[in-house]
């Protein structure tokens, strides 16, 4: 069981705020927020005297994402954005195959899409059903020519949560390559590369794993990166292993990149900050990551209660609980939602407008006062 008291302590913004925006971005603890400035504290004394420990912390902190997510640590690199992880997977395909296609579905967020129809790949899109994504309806799309299926975890609008091991074990069968967004679900959501078959992982952390705009993690299997080595190369993706430099400065000279997920290190990294994602994980970690889900589901079951007696339409999936998420959208039945997220914030009660829906993201500060706020506030909006 968590205590929420204390965890909210970590978290000053619910000092002020009813706060259901941690789908766009969770606030950062203070454990985080003292690993961050005392790292910069670090950079304002020393300089950079303490580079390679901070690259040496960086590998330990990927034994421990390695540990969650069923990986190796040399899986493992990180990307400014889940934009530009999927654009190396696009280029890399484009580079390597012609004539394919790939399956995805309508209501991912646009950083899925984007880099491939960019490539001019043919991308082919599933339609929901009431929001939800069955494995057969993105199957039915696959054909001989299907690369790849590129899905996300949890939908960014509904929070849909996509059975990931029945779609992996079928895209498997069809040697269809997996490639999953796990940005709304990593790390509170279990994870299994092996199990459910992803060949290639992406998570932007600064929405659940709790420590601001850090870039993506960018998870490629062995098996990938051989053959779909990365488009792209800078001064650290270049194998020096048997060098007696740690920097390939020969011109001129064939090199091979790193076969690991370094190839993908094109070039210096904030580690000061990124460090923060181990402070944040070793805290989530503490509270028991079955505490965590056991709670989301307990307080979106609150909201789930008021929001059906406040009358709104609820939009997000929620007959099963291997369908939730943190994520609970709904919709006004005669009003704008666009203008209740308005009032709600002058009220300092956050939600998101998300595809014409209002979002509502619960989290392990969340207590039932914030959704006692947030109701209120709909019904105050709804009389006026």
């Amino acid at each position: 069981m968590l205590d929420i008291v204390s965890i909210r302590e970590q978290f000053p913004l619910t000092k002020e705020y009813a706060y259901f925006q941690s789908a766009g971005m969770s606030p950062v603890p203070l454990k985080v927020l003292d690993k961050v400035n005392n790292g910069y504290k670090s950079l304002s004394e020393h300089g950079d005297l303490f580079w390679h420990d901070d690259m040496l912390s960086q590998l330990q902190m990927y034994e421990k994402i390695a540990s969650l997510v069923h990986c190796k640590a040399s899986d493992i690199a990180f990307t400014d954005s889940n934009s530009l992880a999927m654009s190396l997977v696009a280029a890399s395909f484009k580079q390597k195959k012609s004539n394919f296609n790939i399956v995805s579905v309508e209501e991912e967020f646009p950083s899925n899409s984007v880099p491939f129809e960019y490539q001019g790949i043919e991308m082919r899109y599933a339609k929901p059903d009431n929001h939800r994504y069955s494995t057969d309806s993105i199957l039915s799309l696959c054909d001989n020519n299907t690369l790849a299926v590129v899905t996300s975890y949890v939908q960014y609008c509904t929070g849909f949560r996509q059975d990931l091991t029945k779609l992996g074990a079928a895209l498997k069968e069809r040697n269809i390559l997996f490639i999953v967004n796990a940005t709304q679900a990593f790390p509170l959501f279990p994870i299994n590369m092996e199990t459910m078959n992803v060949d290639v992982l992406t998570c932007s952390v600064h929405k659940w794993g709790f420590c601001g705009h850090i870039g993506t993690l960018f998870i490629t299997t062995e098996k990938f990166r051989k053959e779909y080595p990365s488009p792209f190369a800078g001064w650290l993706s270049v194998d020096v292993s048997n060098s007696n430099d740690f920097i390939h400065t020969s011109k001129g000279k064939p090199f091979d990149i790193w076969s690991t997920s370094m190839q993908y290190n094109f070039g210096s990294s904030n580690y000061k900050s990124r460090l923060g994602l181990g402070v944040s994980l070793e805290y989530l970690s503490s509270l028991g990551w079955e505490n965590i889900r056991s709670y989301l589901f307990e307080i979106s079951d609150y909201l789930i209660g008021k929001l059906k007696e406040a009358g709104v339409e609820i939009i997000s999936p929620i007959n099963t609980k291997d369908e939730r998420s943190a994520i609970i959208s709904f919709s006004l039945k005669e009003k704008s939602n666009a203008d209740l997220v308005q009032f709600l914030e002058k009220r300092k009660v956050i939600t998101s407008l998300r595809n014409g829906y209002v979002r509502a993201s619960v989290n392990i500060f969340t207590n039932k006062k914030d959704v006692d706020q947030l109701i209120t506030g709909i019904a105050d909006f709804l009389i006026n």
